[in-house]
């Protein structure tokens, strides 16, 4: 008995580490409103889709408008692997060009919630190491997620 306990925890573990596209429902579009600073501040739309067709089992992360220098803003890492540990939402490997010297380059991570309707929240608060030049790339705000179907 012991051993099947055992084997069960480690196949538990194991199985919280997968991709959250591997769960059908944790798939999903995010999308909200993000602060962004790296030597300017701007209030950019952003996307965290965890199930674009063209690319199963990755995150695609968008970000623009509405203010106009969030267009000069490039994910140019897209598409992504991507955990959910814990209620953490780990994008990895995201490479942001900048409207200022130097790129951003590390994972992003932010907190997944579940509201009483079964929609989600993603809150991120996040420092993104710089790729070159000396500043990060901060990002701050909440993504939302319909409940599934």
């Amino acid at each position: 008995m012991r051993k099947f306990t055992s084997a069960f925890a480690a196949l538990a573990m194991m199985s919280s580490a997968l991709p959250v596209g591997a769960a059908p429902a944790q798939a999903g579009t995010y999308t909200g409103t993000v602060d962004v600073f790296k030597g300017i501040a701007l209030n950019c739309t952003a996307s965290v889709d965890l199930y674009d067709p063209a690319y199963p089992g990755k995150a695609v992360v968008n970000i623009g408008p509405p203010e106009p220098n969030c267009a000069a803003l490039d994910i140019t890492s897209n598409p992504h692997d991507y955990t959910l540990v814990g209620g953490v939402l780990t994008i990895q490997g995201l490479r942001v060009e900048t409207i200022t010297l130097g790129n951003c380059y590390g994972d992003l991570a932010g907190t997944v919630t579940t509201n009483p309707d079964g929609s989600k929240n993603l809150a991120v608060d996040a420092e993104i190491p710089p790729e070159t030049g000396t500043l990060p790339c901060f990002v701050s705000g909440t993504l939302y997620k319909p409940p599934h179907p």
